[in-house]
């Protein structure tokens, strides 16, 4: 008996304001539960901390080695980082667990609980996988780019902080959006590949100016997965460099609204795909 992912059976969905109320009260319980062991929390997060810490300072040094990188200077490239990493802690707080145990909990039918529940199962996946642990580099990124804004001489307006806003809030739904086209893949792979690792060897290519790369990458990282709008585009958007290549300027402007036009692609795929699902008992 093949089972869709709609709703559970029985139950009925819950409302829009209650799933919403029930989300909010399950991150308040996880994160406080996370927080009990409190030794074990800053243990975890330090060593998260130190390893963004370490990637963040050879970042500082190879682009202080270098005068500029296609015309980049090292604070503009460590606001691309910034950017990056805020809006990938953000996704990941939410996401990262549907991605990297989906497969595992569709291979051994474990994902036959979820269906159970009284609200769609994404968002049970989501609660479920809820990591307070991304904040902690959230905030480590921001500190990145009050530095950059600083040492670029960015006028600190309120129009630039929700510039800033929006570009990173843009790149966490495109970010977002990637995590769930790799984890729609779980329901037709039994040991999906494009997990985890995978993610995690593309990513960096955004860490840079994607000018440096070929014209086909622009436009592919432009159009088809558009993580140019995680941080080259919006970076632009404050700092004034105009490194469009092929598309006009305007693109510095569209990181949220293409941002969440892509999440809700990605939304609409994974429902597609998760009607290929079918219980362990089918």
């Amino acid at each position: 008996m093949a089972l869709g992912l709609q709703k559970s059976s029985g139950t009925g969905g819950l409302s829009m304001k209650k799933t919403l109320a029930v989300l909010f009260l399950y991150m308040r319980v996880k994160a406080k539960g996370k927080y009990e062991y409190r030794a074990a929390f800053w243990l975890d997060a330090l060593s998260f901390l130190f390893g963004y810490g370490a990637q963040t300072l050879l970042m500082v040094l190879l682009t202080q080695k270098f005068d500029t990188i296609n015309g980049w200077t090292p604070f503009e490239v460590m606001l691309l980082y910034a950017y990056t990493l805020a809006s990938y802690t953000l996704a990941n707080a939410l996401l990262s667990d549907v991605m990297w145990s989906l497969s595992r909990r569709i291979r051994t039918g474990d994902f036959d609980q979820t269906l159970t529940k009284p609200m769609k199962p994404l968002t049970y996946e989501i609660v479920t996988g809820f990591s307070p642990y991304y904040f902690l580099h959230f905030f480590l990124a921001l500190g990145m780019v009050a530095i950059g804004v600083t040492q670029l001489h960015v006028p600190v307006t309120p129009l630039t902080v929700l510039q800033i806003a929006c570009g990173i809030l843009g790149g966490a739904c495109v970010q977002g959006g990637v995590l769930l086209l790799f984890a729609s893949a779980s329901f037709f792979w039994i040991n999906n590949p494009l997990t985890g690792n995978f993610y995690t060897n593309i990513r960096p290519l955004i860490e840079y100016p994607i000018s440096v790369y070929p014209k086909f990458f622009q436009v592919l990282l432009t159009t088809l997965i558009p993580l140019a709008f995680v941080s080259f585009y919006p970076v632009q958007q404050i700092s004034g460099r105009q490194d469009f290549g092929l598309f006009p300027p305007v693109v510095r402007h569209l990181s949220l609204p293409v941002g969440i036009a892509f999440l809700l692609i990605a939304y609409a795929v994974f429902a597609a795909a998760s009607k290929h699902y079918k219980s362990t008992g089918s």
